[in-house]
């Protein structure tokens, strides 16, 4: 079993969490975080190499990495299709910037 990031609750199957502009330390230091506590997570940010760094040391079935400007509601979808053809339900967005951590709850 493995804890929900958001809601406090045990789910059969790990989160998986969308972190939007990953690709700097506050965003690395959110991703080590949700990897170590079994999540499944998707960083964006909009420089593929920087997000290609961050995979290092991640195995292909814990982190995917996904170039894409996430103010743009098209890019944004299509970040969110290829997070759950590769992992299955998005359950939560973190935006990394936003140092309030504000997340984006999803519906089952």
């Amino acid at each position: 079993m493995h804890h929900n990031a958001a809601s406090g609750t045990d789910n059969s199957a790990p989160d998986v969490v969308v972190v939007l502009n990953a690709d700097d330390p506050s965003g690395r230091e959110i991703v080590r975080i949700l990897v170590r506590n079994g999540h499944r997570v998707v960083v964006c940010g909009r420089h593929a190499t920087d997000l290609t760094r961050m995979l290092h040391g991640y195995g292909a079935d814990q982190v995917m990495a996904i170039a894409a400007d996430a103010s743009d509601p098209r890019q944004l979808r299509e970040l969110c299709r290829r997070a759950t053809d590769r992992f299955g339900t998005v359950t939560t967005i973190l935006d990394a910037a936003d140092r309030q951590m504000p997340r984006l709850r999803l519906a089952s």
